[in-house]
């Protein structure tokens, strides 16, 4: 999901009106409602009702713009402080990530990086794993959050893990573990489970494997899919298992329960890179020091 698509939902939800939202947002109806289309597509759910020429927020609706404002708040914010930097020294970072729930957990130590440095223009760019490396080799990006670090990567960059976050869980409402709070990994060893594209996600399904086989199982992946979205979707849908970044109980799942996974044996890691000998390496050193402090929200 991209923050456009939110820009633009919220927009209508405002207005609830399809013509005034278009004016604002100086594009087209057509456009905006494709934009809207492709919204839905992907969460899995409609987010308006249309009846007799009036519209009406969902549920679902109603729970994604609550969470899209906040979400939107912190782009501002961040924006707003590169701004201000901007005007004070041509300095920048550009920072490469791939997804808005990893930059919302990063995002205080991000406002206090760029508290301490006014004058650094801090710019977040978001690209899939596999293009933010490129991106590092074409020197394009000063830093990129990667989620998996092989022994080449570790030998070509700089790097150090920010972060291990333990995986939650993801059935379907009509699932027979939907109504657990709690599951460990070898009551599922006969799930099918939907993982995470390897070529999209590099690792992601390596830890689905790894953990699987510390507990005397080859998991049966049915699926892989290339976003959380197409993920919850699959779940939402069958009787697959899906595995998920904590932070997801923070994003609308309509017809999805999230669980707890205990003992947590696949975790989700995040790590820095970035290229060695820069010159800007002392300023990369403490940014990446402040990425590394544990944000206040806990997730357990």
């Amino acid at each position: 999901m991209e923050l456009r698509h939110l820009r633009y939902f919220v927009a209508v939800a405002e207005a609830l009106n399809f013509s005034r939202a278009a004016q604002r947002l100086h594009l087209t109806q057509p456009a905006l409602s494709r934009q809207i289309r492709d919204l839905e597509d992907e969460l899995g759910c409609a987010v308006f009702t249309r009846r007799g020429g009036k519209i009406t927020l969902t549920a679902a609706g109603q729970t994604l713009l609550e969470h899209a404002r906040e979400l939107l708040a912190g782009a501002a914010a961040a924006t707003g402080a590169a701004r201000s930097a901007a005007q004070q020294s041509a300095n920048r970072l550009r920072l490469g990530h791939y997804g808005v729930l990893w930059v919302e957990h990063f995002q205080p130590a991000l406002r206090r990086f760029c508290q301490r440095h006014p004058s650094v223009r801090l710019e977040p760019v978001e690209a899939t794993p596999v293009e933010l490396v490129e991106a590092l080799r074409r020197e394009e990006l000063e830093l990129a959050l990667l989620g998996a670090m092989d022994v080449g990567l570790r030998i070509e960059f700089a790097t150090r893990r920010l972060a291990t976050l333990p995986a939650w869980l993801a059935v379907g409402l009509n699932h027979p573990l939907a109504k657990r709070r709690r599951v460990s990994l070898p009551e599922l060893r006969k799930a099918e489970w939907v993982a995470w594209n390897e070529r999209v996600f590099p690792g992601r399904k390596r830890v689905l494997l790894e953990a699987a086989a510390a507990v005397g199982f080859t998991p049966s992946i049915v699926a892989e899919e290339d976003s959380l979205a197409s993920l919850l979707m699959r779940v939402a849908n069958s009787q697959a298992v899906g595995y998920v970044l904590p932070m997801t109980r923070q994003v609308p799942h309509s017809g999805v329960a999230l669980i707890a996974l205990a003992p947590a044996v696949i975790e989700f890691e995040m790590f820095a890179a970035w290229r060695r000998g820069t010159e800007q390496a002392a300023r990369l050193e403490e940014l990446v020091g402040c990425l590394e402090t544990p944000p206040q929200e806990h997730f357990s």
